[in-house]
């Protein structure tokens, strides 16, 4: 067995998330390869939520996250409990289907899932929908519902649909506009050769 290795970070409340999506992408940015490897490690709940932050990124950080949050909320008793518990199993078994990102995920509330089928980093259309008000993270909506509802809107190759689920869910909210500024610092469609 080798030596136990440090990880030389600062605490993880250094991590920006109280700056802007283009800020967050730059300091992200700024990080060496082993910088990013050593917060993924010890963050992935707060840089898997974090806007600005590359799509692959976050995906890595909730697929890496979800299991700690299945496995905290099994630990809990109760019908809230159960019915996130429920949602985010459902979608552990959705993020098997090809071009699924997980890039939120969250038990606040009713329930956090941001989900996109198709890269919006890469994509040159990307669409979103934001549920109704008070829906919640349950099994219906995280299995069939949320599926569907993403492949039909995102046809062809270059394009990416997203469903964002939180407790705010209101398009005129904050928290929606960090988001689509987190998906304009991070998009390079417009950079790459068609």
């Amino acid at each position: 067995m080798g030596p136990i290795r440090t990880i030389p970070l600062a605490p993880p409340q250094d991590i920006p998330d109280d700056k802007s999506p283009a800020r967050r992408k730059e300091w992200w940015d700024g990080l060496s390869e082993d910088q990013r490897r050593d917060y993924l490690a010890v963050a992935p709940d707060l840089i898997g939520n974090l806007d600005g932050i590359p799509s692959l990124v976050r995906d890595a950080a909730n697929r890496a996250y979800l299991p700690v949050l299945i496995d905290s909320l099994a630990q809990q008793s109760g019908p809230e409990a159960r019915t996130k518990l429920e949602g985010l199993r459902a979608i552990e078994r959705t993020l098997t289907t090809p071009r699924m990102y997980l890039l939120g995920i969250g038990d606040e509330g009713t329930g956090r899932a941001i989900v996109s089928y198709g890269n919006p980093d890469t994509s040159k259309t990307v669409s979103t929908h934001v549920p109704d008000p008070g829906t919640k993270l349950n099994a219906d909506f995280a299995g069939e519902t949320l599926r569907h509802t993403l492949t039909t809107r995102a046809h062809p190759p270059s394009s990416a649909s997203i469903i964002w689920l939180t407790t705010d869910t209101d398009r005129k909210s904050p928290a929606y506009a960090d988001f689509l500024s987190g998906l304009t610092a991070t998009n390079t469609a417009d950079d790459q050769s068609p």
